[in-house]
């Protein structure tokens, strides 16, 4: 009698997890779904690499050159690299490959919505490795002035320490030196700017001028200044990244830029969301090249 009372009180825990289980198991499923992919970037206009040939014919000690058009189609940022290489019957010794982007603004509608006012070149501070304005101590770029407006760079600041973009410093060529303030005309033609602490500065979130000196809203410092702390900002304050400009709110625009860095060092750029990029690649022979033919590939691949 006993045993049949043990016997009977070890079989019911059993049989409670057994309808545990089972009752727990309806509340399981699965989902199937179909996802197609695309690319997330279009290069002048076709899936993937650029795939357009063409043939020139030139000498030694002359170049070639070849227009491109990335285009985003996602709606995040998209960090490129943009690799251009030579084969043939010899090395690459003697060949050199310069990307010119192309800020052409001359066509666009500065006017509300105020979607085509400026063409632009971003970079990510993480790239340049750059985390705080305390970390940035120098800009330079070459630029041929086509018409229109010098190029300047805005350094985008996160005041708040949330990844997010706040406000910007920017880096005029008419402000930066306030003893050559809004001299004019604007000069065109090849120009290399250069940017270092002694150079100024104005907020974005404040008024564009008037001139070179701080009054009203419109903030304007040095960036030795602003990184000791002035309007809110100081050394400490989080940059996220930079865009290099052109714009039409002054006049119709076009520059061709090349040779961009930050602290000295080159840099690779990052497409926005649904953004654009136009550049090009100018592939310079040496004098010395060997006769023969040679082949240049250009590829644009996210990174």
């Amino acid at each position: 009698m006993n045993k049949k009372k043990l016997l009977y009180g070890a079989l019911v825990p059993l049989l409670a997890v057994v309808l545990v289980s089972a009752a727990v198991l309806t509340f399981y499923g699965a989902v199937i779904r179909d996802v197609t992919v695309g690319a997330a970037l279009l290069v002048n206009g076709e899936d993937g690499e650029y795939t357009d040939t063409y043939t020139d014919s030139i000498n030694g000690g002359e170049s070639v050159t070849a227009n491109f058009l990335v285009e985003s189609q996602t709606s995040v940022n998209v960090p490129i690299s943009i690799v251009t290489t030579t084969n043939g019957n010899l090395n690459e010794a003697g060949v050199t490959h310069t990307i010119n982007y192309l800020l052409d603004n001359s066509l666009g509608n500065c006017a509300a919505p105020y979607t085509e006012c400026e063409k632009r070149i971003y970079i990510a501070a993480e790239d340049v490795a750059i985390t705080d304005l305390d970390s940035l101590h120098s800009i330079s770029w070459d630029a041929d002035t086509i018409e229109g407006y010098v190029s300047h760079i805005d350094v985008l600041v996160d005041t708040d320490g949330d990844g997010i973009k706040d406000d910007a410093l920017v880096f005029e060529y008419a402000k930066m030196v306030p003893s050559n303030c809004e001299v004019t005309p604007y000069p065109l033609g090849d120009i290399s700017m250069s940017i270092d602490d002694a150079d100024y500065a104005w907020l974005s979130s404040g008024a564009p001028g008037p001139g070179c000196i701080a009054v009203g809203n419109f903030y304007t410092n040095s960036l030795s200044n602003w990184k000791s702390g002035y309007q809110g900002i100081d050394g400490t304050t989080k940059v996220i990244g930079f865009e290099l400009e052109v714009d039409n709110w002054i006049t119709s625009s076009n520059s061709i830029i090349k040779n961009l860095e930050i602290n000295g060092n080159p840099v690779e750029v990052t497409i926005k969301p649904n953004d654009v990029l136009a550049f090009n690649v100018n592939t310079l022979f040496d004098v010395t090249i060997v006769p023969g033919d040679y082949t240049v590939e250009t590829q644009v691949q996210s990174r």
